[in-house]
């Protein structure tokens, strides 16, 4: 809920530059206020606005302002409530409500004293309660709020600016690398909120939901109604399994909810559909021998046959204890998830990135080895779980979440399959292993033996897996060779209609439509750098620590800036190259970025040439002094269009059929070429 409330406040504020600051303000105020402000997530909020600030949208100093007016209107209002009603202030909601709060705050006073109001200022959690507690406690009104001033002065800049840097890092590593850095932060935040969430969940929230069931279990019994009887059984404090199976049941709507995102994404071509193949190709362009071989293995060790090894080990293990309905469930999990990988491969019928299997196993959606390794590991490990202590529990949840994910990376990497299908397989498989485990320890099953289950289900794994790699790796390493695809077609038919067939925008990584297409070469990249360095074009500064620092001087001309690196569709640029813009006041320049297409051209000389296509973008540096530059794409293609193809003497400008007009395009395409070949060739 945090995160939803932080999000569509920040997508407002993108909308809404004038009432951004109002939003600060108002934020910064909230998060003084009792309670209010343990529950605003201030912070993230402050952070998403202020990095608007590098876009241009907003001031920065407007911003610090509102900051810095709320966060001392905010204290000075609970302080003012602290002096005004005292001691009975705590006693009324909501600070009643919430005494360990009040408890955090008061031993928070106790320690620090007179600091306490500069510490709790970057403290989250007790800022809330501070300055409510000094009031209550009479603290002197020229000593608060002198100290309350001068931390404000500390905290709105470092926040505001927190947020610019943020916002900057974004710009300067543009779209690339402005959607790359993204979801790496992305995926980071999510090992982190994992690592934190399992922690959490496995070790506090089984006490905790304990406690809520013994609540809810005294209030029914004190109502003897029909809704409260059969809710007599079911929370009855001497069912230990109860809080457990909360927390999958959680689990269970949680990856339910997952893989029917991705489906509906996936029927109705959602931009999940787009980023899919814009991450295969990213990853495709990363590949090396080294890595291909570390993959290939990671994906084997959950082919069929070691899952199937697996299996029995666990089945026997199973069938030693005695433990049938173990042996049962064990066998669903790996039945149901195979039965539902061939039913959606049928249904659906998605082709893979790579053919790389044939029959109904051709289809891509959803990932079998995926979907089998969620259900059977999921199962294991929930079963596994229910009777280790909480240390054990943390690691056989990493292992089995390491092992999962890993093969899920593997399988999108070789190109056997595409991020949504692996997405879908996870959440599905883990839906399936959730319900099992689920109708098995409802029931109050009888000890497992965890630690001989893990020893011979992991021995099983590695002996199974180390024989299954001795076998298929060769055969594999060839089957999942990086393969490339190109389309020759005559220069004529390029030149007369089917240039109109590639790609009319940049889709970054994310799967989103970014800047038109607007440039296309057939030819060599040495010859067209040759053409345009005799017309005032030039390759841009390299990337090198020294150059990177021009980005934080605001005094650099944007000559020295090295240029920022883009994707199309997952590729990485072929070539770039700038063209100083002299009759603007503000500093400007134009970059050429070309990726290599998978179209080839014949007729243009003894070799087939490559078509390669561009975009012309017109960027303005913005000084954000003295802190650091950036820049910022102007909505104009037409004009950096029209000035590359001066520079080229065999072109020619096309126009493609828009559905909708979009800002600064008005649909041309420059074709060019080096030069026009002999009539009849």
């Amino acid at each position: 809920m945090p995160g939803t409330l932080s999000a569509s406040i920040i997508a407002f504020a993108r909308l809404h530059h004038e009432a951004a600051y109002a939003l600060i303000l108002i934020v910064a105020l909230s998060e003084a206020l009792p309670v209010v402000g343990a529950v605003v997530p201030g912070d993230a909020i402050i952070l998403g606005i202020s990095a608007l600030v590098p876009t241009g949208a907003l001031h920065l100093w407007p911003l610090i302002g509102a900051a810095l007016a709320g966060s001392v209107l905010g204290d000075g209002f609970s302080f003012w409530l602290g002096r005004r009603y005292r001691e009975s202030l705590l006693c009324r909601w909501p600070l009643a409500r919430h005494p360990a709060l009040i408890a955090r705050g008061e031993d928070f006073l106790r320690r620090h004293g007179r600091k306490s109001i500069f510490i709790a200022r970057f403290t989250p959690g007790v800022r809330a309660i501070i300055p409510v507690l000094a009031g209550i406690l009479r603290m002197g009104i020229v000593r608060f709020y002198a100290t309350d001033v001068l931390t404000a002065l500390v905290w709105a800049p470092a926040h505001i600016l927190a947020g610019v840097a943020i916002g900057a890092s974004f710009e300067l590593l543009g779209a690339v690398a402005g959607r790359l850095a993204l979801i790496v932060a992305l995926l980071l935040g999510v090992l982190g909120l994992i690592v934190w969430a399992t922690r959490y969940a496995l070790v506090h929230l089984p006490s905790r939901a304990a406690a809520a069931q013994e609540r809810l279990w005294r209030w029914a019994r004190a109502r003897n109604t029909w809704l409260t009887r059969p809710l007599l059984s079911i929370l009855d404090p001497s069912r230990k399994e109860f809080p457990g199976l909360l927390l999958l049941g959680a689990l269970l709507v949680a990856s339910l909810w997952l893989f029917l995102g991705v489906l509906q994404d996936v029927l109705s071509g959602d931009p999940l559909v787009r980023a899919d193949e814009a991450v295969f190709h990213f990853l495709q362009s990363l590949r090396t021998d080294w890595i291909d071989q570390i993959m290939v293995v990671t994906s084997e060790l959950s082919d069929s046959a070691v899952l199937i090894a697996t299996t029995c080990a666990a089945l026997i293990w199973f069938a030693w204890r005695r433990n049938w309905r173990a042996a049962g469930h064990t066998v669903a999990a790996v039945i149901g998830a195979s039965f539902f990988t061939l039913v959606f491969k049928v249904a659906l019928r998605i082709p893979r990135p790579y053919a790389v299997s044939s029959g109904w196993n051709a289809f891509s959606f959803p990932s079998g080895h995926t979907v089998e390794s969620a259900a059977l590991y999921g199962f294991l490990a929930i079963v596994t779980v229910w009777e280790v202590r909480a240390h054990a529990k943390v690691l056989v949840t990493t292992v089995a979440a390491v092992l999962l994910g890993a093969t899920a990376f593997s399988r999108v990497y070789l190109g056997a399959h595409w991020l949504s299908d692996v997405l879908a397989g996870i959440a599905f498989g883990l839906a399936w292993a959730t319900l099992l485990g689920i109708g098995y320890l409802r029931h109050n099953p009888p000890p497992l033996g965890a630690g001989g289950l893990c020893t011979l289900v992991g021995a099983a794994l590695l002996a199974a897996g180390a024989a299954h790699v001795e076998q298929r790796y060769r055969a594999d390493m060839t089957l999942y060779a990086v393969r490339e695809e190109q389309q020759v077609m005559p220069w004529a038919s390029w030149w007369g209609h089917a240039w109109a067939q590639l790609p009319s925008h940049r889709i970054d990584l994310a799967g989103r439509v970014e800047a038109p297409l607007t440039f296309q070469w057939a030819g060599s990249l040495e010859a067209l750098q040759a053409e345009l360095t005799g017309k005032g074009w030039r390759r841009p500064v390299p990337w090198s620590f020294r150059s990177a620092l021009a980005w934080l001087n605001p005094h650099d001309p944007i000559s020295a800036l090295p240029v920022l690196p883009h994707l199309e569709d997952g590729h990485r640029e072929s070539l770039v190259m700038v063209h100083a813009v002299t009759s603007v006041r503000e500093p400007q320049r134009l970059i050429l970025r070309l990726w290599r297409s998978d179209v080839r051209v014949t007729g243009l000389g003894p070799k087939v040439q490559p078509l390669y296509i561009g975009t012309v973008v017109e960027e303005r540096a913005v000084r954000i002094a003295p802190i650091i530059t950036v820049t910022h794409r102007v909505p104009d293609y037409d004009g950096p269009r029209d000035t590359l193809g001066a520079a080229i003497r065999a072109r020619r400008l096309v126009e493609r059929k828009l559905e909708k007009r979009q800002r600064g395009w008005d649909g041309g395409v420059l074709l060019a070429m080096l030069s026009f070949p002999p009539q009849g060739a």
